[in-house]
């Protein structure tokens, strides 16, 4: 009975759909992506597709770069529609607290 791998990102497929819309291979990308953060190789892109390998902030920022979209963008459109949801929401005012109420007359 084979072992199932749990995927260790999120941003695998958004990663080949971009590079598929700009109609790079993994080497142009694993090129570009080296410009921007250094040891990043086709094998890591490839990882990085599929959910092999973990994403770090420098790969994040890198592929951002490479892309050349805001960072919410690299993720699945579900967490991108929770980030507009969340851009969208009224500022919430702090209760103040029976403490911040209190107004002293000082003379």
């Amino acid at each position: 009975m084979g072992c199932v791998m749990p995927f260790l990102n999120i941003i695998g497929p958004v990663v080949i759909k971009l590079r598929f819309e700009r109609g790079w291979s993994q080497e142009v990308l694993a090129a570009r992506l080296q410009c921007q953060e250094g040891d990043v190789s086709r094998d890591v892109v490839a990882n990085i597709e599929s959910g092999r390998q973990q994403i770090t902030d420098k790969h994040i920022r890198a592929l951002q770069k490479a892309f050349e979209v805001p960072v919410v963008r690299l993720f699945p459109k579900t967490v991108q529609d929770l980030d507009e949801k969340f851009a969208q929401r009224l500022p919430v005012t702090p209760k103040k607290t029976p403490r911040q109420r209190r107004h002293y007359n000082r003379r």
